[in-house]
């Protein structure tokens, strides 16, 4: 948590993951991670997940499914047409990426009784180019 509070990680650490259940540690990670990270990437095709406070539009951009409501202001809203080639909901468990500014990004995947947070490389490169897609299904692939 201290590396996250510092927006840096150790590359020698040992494990880039961490599962956990929902309570104290799972939303103190959430609410350090909003806070710290430079940019907030979210795909969430039926809504965003609650835990997921401290936000504001011009760094954190939820990609939605269309016909999603979502009642949230401190987002950019993106949304994924249904006629798109891809079904994401299919292909992808929702999650939110984290830019740290001095350091990789962080991946948070929300399970109904569990968090899992990492920074393993492959979850990243999936990260990226699934918000890479997103971006061009959406017609934003020069804003992102």
């Amino acid at each position: 948590m201290r590396q996250l509070e510092k927006g840096v990680t150790d590359p020698t650490a040992p494990d880039p993951t961490l599962w956990c259940t929902w309570g104290t540690l799972a939303t103190s990670m959430v609410n350090i991670l909003c806070r710290t990270s430079e940019r907030i990437d979210i795909f969430a095709p039926l809504g965003i997940h609650p835990a997921l406070e401290q936000l504001n539009a011009y760094r954190c951009t939820a990609y939605v499914l269309e016909r999603t409501v979502v009642d949230r202001r401190n987002v950019t809203i993106r949304v994924i047409p249904r006629d798109v080639s891809l079904f994401p909901g299919i292909e992808c468990h929702p999650l939110t990426r984290f830019s740290m500014p001095d350091g990789p990004a962080v991946i948070f995947y929300a399970y109904v009784h569990t968090a899992h947070f990492t920074a393993e490389t492959q979850h990243l490169l999936s990260a990226y180019a699934l918000f890479e897609q997103l971006a061009e299904f959406t017609g934003t692939a020069d804003l992102t």
